[in-house]
């Protein structure tokens, strides 16, 4: 049985998404690590801040010409990745921003 983050980091694949350069965060940590395990899992790059990772991602797409995939925890970092994104829109680059939700109250989280 599948789990969503293996879904997601599968269907990232199926898109044609090489790599995804994102910000660890506690809603994220699933999908990170589904994306540093697997063949079928693009590559997960770290990187220091959201809008870097979103230039890095507009960057990644201008150069390939494939689709750029950004990752960030939800809140103040998630509104971080729209400068990196505002860059990808006047260029009118493909890019992807997938940004966790919020756990509802009393939900554990899954390991």
């Amino acid at each position: 049985m599948v789990n969503v983050p293996e879904a997601v980091a599968a269907r990232l694949r199926a898109w044609g998404v090489e790599r995804v350069y994102g910000v660890p965060g506690l809603e994220v940590d699933p999908l990170a690590g589904a994306l540093l395990g697997g063949p079928e899992a693009p590559w997960f790059v770290q990187a220091r801040g959201a809008e870097s990772a979103a230039l890095m991602a507009c960057a990644d797409a201008k150069f390939t010409g494939r689709l750029g995939c950004c990752l960030a925890p939800p809140g103040a970092v998630a509104l971080r990745l729209l400068g990196g994104l505002y860059d990808a829109a006047a260029d009118r680059t493909p890019v992807l921003a997938v940004v966790g939700g919020k756990r509802p109250a009393g939900r554990p989280a899954q390991a």
